[in-house]
């Protein structure tokens, strides 16, 4: 019997609250679609780093031509070793609708660079050239999802 009582109060109070809750969510915060000159700064702040260490891939051609092995290893580990981090951070830095298949490119790279590693050391030229080809194509491939500047 005393139950009875306090449904309808029950009811009143948990109205009360859903509707507070309600009114205090706000709107959900917006995500650009669009780059605006703010995320512009942030990409531009981290492209020129990744674009150094595209610019520097000829020499990595050039040693598995040579069959220099340890050059091809130290090459991937030394200045190849800060890949990951940059371009990660590039991409996070890029559009919703540009960091998944950024990201994904970006996987893709380091996956080559692996199997890159793995045929210079087993003397693999053949593998070494196509995982290098398809690195380059998939470093390419990120870069042209990062806005350019002018």
């Amino acid at each position: 019997m005393m139950m009875g009582r306090f449904r309808p109060l029950l009811a009143l109070v948990l109205a009360i609250v859903a509707s507070g809750l309600v009114a205090c969510g706000g709107p959900a915060a917006k995500i650009p679609t669009t780059y605006t000159p703010t995320i512009l700064q942030q990409v531009e702040l981290y492209s020129p780093a990744v674009a150094e260490l595209r610019d520097r891939f000829p020499e990595l051609q050039s040693y598995i031509q040579k069959q220099d092995w340890v050059n091809v290893q130290s090459f991937i580990h030394g200045p190849m070793g800060e890949l990951r981090a940059r371009v990660n951070r590039l991409a996070a830095t890029l559009l919703p609708q540009d960091r998944g298949p950024a990201q994904a490119r970006a996987k893709e790279l380091y996956v080559h660079l692996e199997r890159l590693d793995e045929a210079a050391a087993n003397g693999q030229q053949v593998i070494a050239g196509q995982e290098y080809r398809n690195a380059l194509d998939d470093f390419d491939s990120f870069l042209s999802l990062v806005p350019t500047f002018q």
